[in-house]
């Protein structure tokens, strides 16, 4: 107890609110209090959380055994022991705060009978009404003395029950208050996001068997494994201070009990429906989130959780300060009422209560009978369920009964605001849904669970990510008619996505935009000034003989006009031309200034528009030595200017980082004989690269050895690792937040390497090669090449996680996923990209080609029409003063693996025939970027893509064809093909090449007979013409 150090500030800002709260508050009858008495006995482990050990935790911070308070008015009272009284003493006489006065209980009874006396006159004196708790009661030897002491007065005084009152000071949660509950939310949001999900998807996909209650087990096992809470609680300070608030609860398999006091079943984890409800504290402050998952869900199903899902929107809206819950409970039920009439009786009796430092305010619940008022800074576990639907379409008798639950913790925010959702972990369909490979379990092989999309958190709060399709290929496995269907809900699924995540953009540009005023979206330019000299005397003396001067340590060039030096600065100088005419040399100075024509200086900046420029200077001289020396003076000295100007604006942004702390005490962590790209200077040789306390250190060796790049953890922004499997590296690369300085190169990206292929392997034979015969040495090369990489992969995985490992987790691992990558042209040659959780990536060559999906805005995809090979994206980024990035010639059979792979990272997509302008396009957005919105933002591209496909769909063609035209049109068009026009042969050509067609044997043999009948009609037999029309039928 030595070691409690209360809050002083907070106790008293608190206790004042306890007291406004004592004056204005009024019992259940209307009757006014006059005093409170609070009183805590001996703690017990049945019951430990209480409001009356809550009002303590509130005001102190600490729970306090045989403790009472006794709040007055004007003052208040703490009887404490005499250590708890000396821990008090602190709080005392604070300026500005309440009247405070400690009573001490000891251990000698005749002074605790004085002290008992005194409170009771105290009592006396403020009033007969007591306020108490009256639904707590508490033990304990202190507890009995007061009550005996008490006995003897207690019918003087009317005892009633302060706990709503009290209930209603609590619920308002003030700054530090709301921080804690943030910091319970991330926590609870982090074991549903990064575990429970991947625990569930890995058991359903291994086929494991487990039972529900083992499963709500090994989730509460989270906070007891360092190594796991480390990883998935990395930013959270002072982790010992996090608890589970209740026993992680898990529902499926028909069995849904969506009451407050559930518990997990011991039936075994079923593929169907799967509930899970997460509560946790952090500094005794609690939050709760609840995640409903569907394995294979009906079209039934998905349209009642989307509903769930549109309701909570909803209520979130409606959540504002002066609604009273019961109405907000009574405006959900008639929702559900009106759009939904069928689920009305599934709907649960109430959505929720006020947290807090109690799990579950008993008075702020959102059910009909409550009148309770919402306020600014209360924070609510907003509960929407609907319980005992019906599967009408199940596989399988445990999944014909499910249920549905949404849990967030919100807090309702000031004025007219929608209350802000603390927990943070994706409930969209596309997120909570699995699907079982129909394929696989057709043929009675293994089914594989694929999840259409992962929620990121570093999305919602970086960015965040998604797990790819495991689709391997751009071909389909099959195309039956059953499949068929499956594949145009697919679509529709997808569209309908797109157009949430449309509108969704379209919101949030509109917010995000609301009364800003654009500009011409280019950078704003200033008048530059230059002194060559600031006083005369400062030119040099060779100016006296009216020569042309260049003065190389002013960056000036001194010209004679009409007899006096006139210094001209280099940055002035446009450029120079020297021309031979006769017996004179020519020097020609053109200088800069503004009007010069459509150029980069057409909007040269000036001070005065009304000024006198000189635009080009011209001299003339027979000494042609003298000339030519002027003439390469000025242009060194105007390269040397306009490489420092160069050097200069690439050095702009150059953020300049921490200093490295090397490891001290042991030897850090190492990945020896790696290649670092690109390289610092001179040839490349192998080096080692090294963890430290706060970043990376790589050691330059041969030519350039001694210099040393250090990379530090919070200047990296994505951390990759590529395995060598079907690549010839492993590698580990860097993706840096704030570009470094690489010897004289400014450099983003750093990656380090090793060579998969073991180039010291002898081939040219050696005694074993020439001892052994056949194939056994080349099977042994290719096992010790297997083997090699997977040590290299299991070598360089390691290292990178002990990257993360010494980062706090600050830097996640992101490893590529190959099988749904894809081909495109992102610079100059056509490479293999490749999605990640955050990124779209090229690693194995350079340039290399990094895309994080957190900073696009939409991706439009150009020439998409019939006929055409290939297709082209375009990546808008929400920066939009940064220049789109294109990626050309992607395969046209990689169309849907790229539209799957966009949807499932909710990344808006739209499609067009035709190339864009891009460059006109964000300027004119950047002009009025509100504008832009306000007049529908980017559905000017949305007007032939999937968004928009449903209504294209739906309108048919009034054209008609009668069955004899469309013979005759037949007929002619085969007629017409028979000799094709040179110009279709030649477009033809171009696509088909070889593929089809006949020989040259072939064509020749045509040709031939075709001379021949034309040379000799008469001699042509006669069968041949009837040959050729049954030809042309």
């Amino acid at each position: 107890m030595s070691e409690v150090q209360i809050d002083a500030a907070a106790f008293h800002r608190r206790a004042k609110r306890l007291l406004d709260s004592l004056k204005n508050g009024r019992s259940a009858s209307g009757q006014s209090f006059d005093s409170v008495l609070i009183t805590q006995g001996r703690s017990d482990e049945k019951n430990p959380y209480t409001k009356t050990i809550a009002t303590q935790m509130w005001l102190l911070g600490y729970e306090f055994p045989n403790t009472m308070m006794l709040v007055t008015k004007s003052k208040l009272y703490i009887v404490a022991s005499p250590k708890k009284a000396k821990i008090l003493e602190a709080i005392q006489g604070t300026p500005g705060g309440v009247s405070l006065e400690i009573l001490v209980h000891g251990k000698e009874a005749d002074k605790n009978k004085e002290m008992f006396g005194k409170l009771v006159s105290i009592l006396r004196s403020s009033g007969s009404t007591i306020g108490v708790i009256s639904k707590e009661t508490t033990g304990g030897k202190f507890v009995d003395e007061w009550v005996a002491e008490f006995a003897a007065s207690k019918s003087s005084f009317t005892e009633a029950d302060f706990g709503p009152e009290l209930s209603r000071v609590l619920a308002v949660k003030d700054d530090s208050e709301i921080k804690y509950e943030k910091t319970a939310s991330s926590l609870c949001s982090a074991v549903m996001r990064d575990y429970f999900i991947e625990e569930m998807a890995s058991t359903f996909d291994q086929e494991k068997s487990i039972t529900n209650e083992k499963m709500a087990d090994r989730v509460a096992a989270v906070l007891s494994n360092d190594k796991l809470a480390k990883k998935l609680f990395n930013k959270v300070p002072m982790l010992d201070m996090a608890e589970w608030s209740a026993q992680p609860l898990v529902l499926s398999g028909g069995q849904y009990d969506l009451s407050h006091d559930a518990e997990s079943s011991t039936a075994p984890l079923h593929a169907g429906t799967v509930v899970c409800t997460l509560s946790m504290r952090y500094f005794m402050y609690n939050a709760t989130i609840s995640r409903t998952f569907m394995i294979d869900p009906s079209p039934d199903q998905d349209k009642n959780y989307s509903f769930l899902l549109e309701l909570q929107k909803q209520m979130l809206g409606w959540m504002k300060p002066g609604e009273t819950m019961g109405a907000l409970y009574a405006k959900a039920a008639k929702y559900v009422k009106d759009q939904r009439p069928d689920l009305a009786d599934n709907f649960v009796a109430d959505c929720g209560s006020v947290t807090g430092i109690e799990m579950r305010d008993g008075v702020h619940t959102i059910a009909p009978d409550s009148t309770e008022l919402l306020q600014a800074n209360m924070v609510i576990t907003l509960r929407i369920g609907l319980q005992g639907l019906t599967n009408a379409k199940a596989v399988d008798k445990l999944s014909k009964t499910y249920a549905y639950q949404l849990i967030d913790t919100v807090l309702v925010k000031d004025g007219d605001a929608a209350a802000e959702v603390l927990t943070s972990c994706s409930k969209e369909p596309n997120d909570v849904s699995f699907f079982f490979n129909d394929d696989e379990a057709a043929t009675g092989a293994k089914p594989d669970v694929k999840r259409e999309a992962k929620a990121d958190s570093k999305r919602e709060s970086n960015g965040a990510g998604a797990r790819p399709s495991t689709r391997k290929s751009a071909i389909l496995p099959s195309k039956f008619r059953s499949e068929e269907k499956d594949d145009e809900s697919t679509t529709r699924k997808r569209r309908e996505h797109q157009k949430e995540l449309l509108a969704r953009l379209l919101a949030e540009g509109r917010r995000r935009f609301a009364g800003e005023e654009g500009d011409d979206g280019e950078e704003t330019r200033v008048v530059k000034k230059f002194e060559s000299y600031k006083r005369e005397t400062a030119l040099p003396r060779e100016v006296r003989n009216c020569k042309i001067l260049v003065d190389e340590r002013a960056d000036s060039i001194v010209l004679p006009i009409y007899g006096m030096a006139v210094p001209f600065h280099v940055s002035t100088l446009k450029n120079i031309s020297r021309n031979d005419e006769g017996e004179y040399v020519y020097l020609r100075l053109n200088l800069v200034s503004p009007g010069q024509g459509v150029g980069k200086k057409d909007g040269l900046p000036v001070e005065d528009p009304g000024n006198t420029f000189v635009r080009s200077l011209t001299f003339r001289s027979t000494d042609i030595a003298r000339m030519n020396e002027i003439y390469q003076s000025i242009t060194a000295l105007k390269r040397d200017q306009i490489k420092r100007e160069t050097e200069k604006a690439q050095l702009a942004d150059i953020v300049e980082q921490d200093r490295l702390m090397p490891t001290v005490g042991q030897r850090p962590a190492r990945l020896p004989d790696v290649f670092m790209r690109p390289v610092a200077e001179g040839k490349r040789f192998p080096s080692a690269l090294e963890i430290h306390s706060n970043g990376l250190r790589y050691m330059a060796a041969g030519r350039g050895a001694g210099s040393t790049v250090d990379i530090l953890f919070n200047n990296i922004r994505h951390l990759f690792f590529q395995p060598c499997d079907n690549e010839l590296l492993v590698l580990i690369h860097v993706h840096l937040r704030n570009p470094i300085m690489l010897g004289k190169k400014k450099i983003q990206d750093i990656q380090f390497y090793r060579e998969a292929s073991d180039a010291s392997f002898d081939e040219t034979g050696n005694r074993r090669r020439r001892i052994r015969y056949g194939d056994e040495d080349e099977i042994e090369a290719e096992q010790d090449e297997r083997r090699r990489r997977r040590q290299l992969n299991k070598e360089f995985k390691e290292f990178a996680g002990k990257i993360a490992e010494a980062s706090n987790h600050e830097v996640e691992v992101d490893t590529p996923f190959r099988e749904v990558a894809f081909n495109g042209v992102p610079a100059r040659s056509n490479v293999l990209l490749q999605p990640t959780v955050d990124c779209l990536v090229h690693l194995s060559d350079t340039p290399f080609f990094i895309i994080t999906v957190a900073d696009v805005e939409i991706v439009h995809l150009e020439r998409v029409q019939f006929g055409l090979k290939n297709f082209d994206m375009v990546f808008v980024f929400k920066e939009f003063k940064r220049a789109p990035v294109h990626v050309n010639t992607v395969p046209m059979t990689q169309l849907d693996n790229v539209k799957e792979w966009l949807d499932s990272v909710n990344l808006p997509y739209t499609e067009g025939p035709v190339n864009l302008n891009w460059a006109q396009i964000m300027k004119t957005i950047n002009k009025d970027p509100a504008g832009f919105y306000e007049d529908g933002g980017w559905s000017f591209l949305a007007q032939d893509s999937d968004a928009e496909a449903d209504e294209s769909e739906e309108e048919e063609s009034e054209f008609t064809v009668s069955e004899d035209e469309f013979e005759e049109s037949e007929s002619a068009s085969s007629v017409e093909s028979e000799f094709g026009t040179e110009s279709d042969d030649s477009d033809d050509g171009d696509d088909d090449g070889d593929e089809s067609g006949e020989d040259w044997d072939a064509l020749e043999a045509k040709a031939i007979a075709y001379d021949e009948k034309r040379t000799h009609p008469a001699e042509s037999p006669p069968n041949r013409a009837p040959a050729k029309r049954a030809r042309n039928k």
